[in-house]
């Protein structure tokens, strides 16, 4: 509802400020722009600020409007299930690695006759 100019002004108090006013004109945002090296190390060293990040997991998002830099501070309990994961991951690798008959995708060894 509009306000008239006789009418006394409501002060409404909130942590969360009021959306701003439809002017009619639309801001112009500018950001730098920088290398993924330099994004990415950014992104790394504002994870790096939370008091219980030991550790920094860090992909590249593909998007519809672009790609974007995904960054995310790991815990102390967080990273040593990932050391668990990869620890796995290895053993598999080897097991698979004395496999002479294994395949990677349709490429196969073939035993030597």
């Amino acid at each position: 509802m509009p306000r008239y100019a006789n009418q006394p002004m409501e002060i409404v108090m909130s942590d969360t400020p009021a959306p701003p006013e439809m002017d009619g004109q639309c801001e112009t945002t500018v950001t730098e722009l920088v290398s993924i090296t330099e994004q990415v190390g950014r992104n790394v060293m504002a994870a790096l600020n939370d008091p219980d990040a030991v550790a920094v997991l860090t992909t590249l998002v593909p998007g519809m409007g672009g790609d974007r830099v995904v960054s995310l501070g790991l815990t102390d309990e967080q990273m040593h299930q990932v050391g668990i994961l990869m620890h796995q991951i290895h053993e598999e690798d080897e097991a698979l690695a004395d496999d002479e008959e294994r395949c990677i995708g349709f490429q196969c060894r073939l035993p030597k006759s």
